[in-house]
């Protein structure tokens, strides 16, 4: 690739970025509070957390999303029977999957072929993939839309916090254990997202 072509294409790619991040901050001002769900460790509850706390709000008829930013481990498709669904395309972007009172939801496993299939990917491809859950889906106007996060302080809990860094607040789930309680520490939110009110269930 010649010196020009080299300007071209990181010219280009600076572009798309800035297009992407436009069009998130869009999509974004159209949702009033954006709540994580995370925790220290795994088996604590924190999605089946999630998906009650979306429930809860959609029953008193606040319109909720629910983003499942668990790459490797998506558990919203299942607790919502969303299993098997995928999601539809049209000139705007992707629409979201409606599940059990009109809670729109997102997760990489209405991407995938076949039930069941691993996803194996590295950091930048999971922080491409959040990226474009929240500026390519057209979630449209929402009271609060939820974030289920894994487990960890890993790449899909720092892309949240760089992505929306005026985040409503932060759920912690936790079970009254000490390994538990150790652990959870290193999920607190405050060194990435100053914003953040912290809490724990």
């Amino acid at each position: 690739m010649t010196p020009p072509e080299t300007t071209q294409a990181a010219d280009s790619f600076r572009n798309h970025a800035l297009q992407q991040q436009q069009l998130l901050r869009q999509r974004m001002s159209k949702i009033k509070h954006k709540i994580a769900v995370i925790s220290g460790k795994g088996g604590v509850g924190k999605s089946t957390v999630t998906v009650n706390l979306a429930s809860a709000f959609a029953s008193k008829n606040k319109r909720v999303g629910i983003l499942d930013a668990d790459i490797h481990g998506p558990s919203v498709p299942k607790l919502l029977s969303l299993t098997g669904q995928h999601l539809k395309v049209g000139p705007p972007g992707a629409f979201p999957v409606t599940g059990p009172l009109g809670i729109k939801a997102v997760s990489i496993d209405f991407f995938l072929p076949e039930e069941g299939l691993p996803t194996i990917w590295r950091g930048p491809l999971k922080m491409t993939a959040i990226r474009q859950f929240l500026s390519d889906i057209v979630w449209g106007e929402l009271d609060i839309l939820f974030i289920d996060l894994p487990p960890g302080t890993g790449d899909e809990p720092l892309s949240i916090a760089q992505l929306l860094p005026d985040i409503d607040g932060v759920i912690i789930v936790t079970m009254p254990s000490e390994l538990s309680r150790v652990v959870v520490k290193k999920a607190n939110f405050r060194t990435e997202s100053r914003h953040a009110h912290n809490r724990r269930c």
